[in-house]
């Protein structure tokens, strides 16, 4: 397994393809580059115990989705945008702090970071509820197979996601 590693904060200049809103690559395209930028930062699910990979396989496809990076800003986004734009529901996906990864991830970063991380993004969890009621449809926690063949800019323009 990769060590865990916490990106503080942004690096300058690291936007990525993925994270443009009208991406032409695939779903799987936006997937494979998500995870060669974080390539020590990131697991591959191959790499992870069977009761963790599926959990960060689906927590991974939504980073992608929704254009966010792996900085802690990113991450406190990529929880919001997933509890209030996927269709997993708070009580799954809250579920998964028991799982031993998510909870070696959630040691690591300690109470006092996580509050201070979340409350320094609030201007962007607040922009991330408005988006959140102009979507079209829920994005699915698992997504289905032929979604990974389709553009990233497709996928938005069906459930009327954008990048923020």
């Amino acid at each position: 397994m990769v060590a865990l590693v916490i990106r503080p904060y942004a690096v300058e200049g690291a936007q990525h393809r993925y994270q443009e809103q009208d991406s032409q690559q695939t779903l799987a395209e936006g997937l494979e580059e998500y995870y060669r930028v974080n390539q020590g930062v990131v697991s591959r699910p191959a790499t992870l115990a069977p009761e963790s990979a599926a959990l960060f396989r689906s927590h991974d496809v939504c980073h992608v989705i929704f254009g966010l990076d792996t900085t802690l800003a990113d991450e406190t986004m990529a929880d919001t945008r997933t509890l209030l734009s996927s269709d997993v529901g708070w009580k799954t996906y809250l579920g998964y702090a028991n799982d031993p990864l998510a909870k070696a991830v959630f040691k690591e970063l300690g109470l006092l970071r996580t509050i201070t991380v979340t409350l320094r993004t609030l201007p962007r969890i607040l922009r991330a509820i408005g988006e959140n009621r102009r979507m079209k449809k829920k994005w699915p926690w698992r997504p289905p197979q032929a979604y990974f063949g389709r553009s990233l800019a497709a996928l938005r323009r069906e459930y009327g996601i954008r990048v923020i």
